[in-house]
């Protein structure tokens, strides 16, 4: 679902964030200076992920009944759930 829509990057930049929060607690341990600014980038990436996800909610195009419908890659074969029979029973 996710290469569906086309979040890869949010999700690799959420990723990022998470493993520059991690960096930040092991140098944060070890009294570097520099740390908090690892966790300003942490917490930049973690946000811009989060918004990066919500852009095919935001920007989907409504159909005549109002319904929302999100446009995937053309690329991708979606694969095409069949009805199954199930058995009359009186």
């Amino acid at each position: 679902m996710i290469k569906l829509l086309k979040l890869q990057k949010a999700v690799l930049v959420l990723i990022a964030g998470v493993i520059f929060y991690i960096l930040y607690l092991v140098l944060d341990a070890s009294d570097v200076n520099g740390a908090r600014y690892l966790q300003m980038i942490a917490g930049i990436l973690v946000m811009i992920g989060a918004l990066w996800m919500l852009y095919p909610i935001l920007f989907a195009k409504k159909d005549r009944d109002g319904n929302a419908e999100i446009l995937t890659d053309p690329n991708v074969e979606v694969p095409v759930d069949e009805e199954e029979e199930k058995p009359a029973t009186e």
